[in-house]
């Protein structure tokens, strides 16, 4: 599979399927593979194009700081690596952020923009509770296997009903993960750029069609932040996912399929 070399590091990327170009941006400490639920769906009828953040997977793990700014960067030298002049970018958590910027950077390389479970930072920002805060800073310093770290973050993941009830598509989220797992380092470096992250008062110049797609129990990116972006980009729509907590694309995978479908399909 193709790696490009950007911004001082390798960076690791995939292309599916054909049709209109859409790149896919991987949230916090997760590597490309964990869009198995997405790809499939969206590469019947799109060029899906993914990779690995900096700090992940096959992409370089620098021992220095990082930040979305530079992490929009990389996601832009992917899209030149692909030979990509525009696309429609979907971002899931930390690739939210990290979409948000790329849109407000180089507006001219983004088509339509789908926003999933992330936050514009800033002012408005609501935190996460306090336990929730400390188990994601914890992870950075765990001596636990990464099977451990990963059943552990799962209450702050998952709804509580779906855990309960759907423990085995968990598990498959689970099985993803710890094929290559995180560095502790670099989990906290990209902790740290999320921690960063501020877009509050640029957002509005994204003039693009924007989806939100946010669950109403999502306890590590809280809901109103998901309401904060609807609000704030003037050409977008917001999709509630009921129930349904940070990975919300596991906990309702065809519904979320489907209406991205009809979002990218209307542009």
């Amino acid at each position: 599979m193709p790696i490009t070399k950007a911004n001082g590091i390798d960076l690791y990327y995939e292309i599916h399927g054909d049709g209109e170009p859409l790149l896919l941006i991987m949230g916090l400490s997760l590597t490309s593979k964990s869009w198995f639920k997405t790809l499939p769906a969206l590469s019947e009828q799109y060029k899906v194009i993914l990779f690995d953040n900096r700090g992940v997977g096959q992409s370089g793990k620098p021992n220095s700081p990082y930040s979305i700014e530079l992490m929009a960067e990389d996601a832009r030298a992917v899209l030149d690596a692909a030979g990509v002049e525009s696309a429609h970018v979907y971002g899931i958590s930390m690739g939210g952020m990290i979409a948000q910027r790329l849109a407000i950077q180089y507006p001219e390389r983004v088509r339509s923009l789908i926003l999933g479970c992330t936050t514009s930072g800033g002012e408005k920002h609501v935190q996460p509770g306090a336990e929730v805060s400390m188990l994601m800073l914890s992870r950075g310093s765990s001596t636990a296997t990464p099977e451990e770290l990963a059943w552990a973050t799962a209450p702050i993941l998952y709804s509580q009903s779906f855990l309960e009830n759907h423990r085995d598509l968990v598990a498959d989220d689970v099985q993803r993960r710890i094929e290559e797992p995180v560095f502790p380092y670099a989990y906290m470096l990209q902790l740290q750029a999320c921690a960063a992250h501020d877009t509050y008062n640029e957002i509005e110049q994204i003039k693009v069609p924007v989806l939100v797609i946010h669950g109403d129990a999502d306890k590590l990116v809280p809901y109103e932040n998901g309401e904060t972006l609807a609000e704030k980009i003037p050409n977008s729509e917001f999709l509630t996912i009921n129930g349904a907590g940070h990975i919300y694309f596991t906990e309702a995978n065809d519904l979320v399929n489907n209406s991205v479908l009809e979002f990218l399909n209307n542009q």
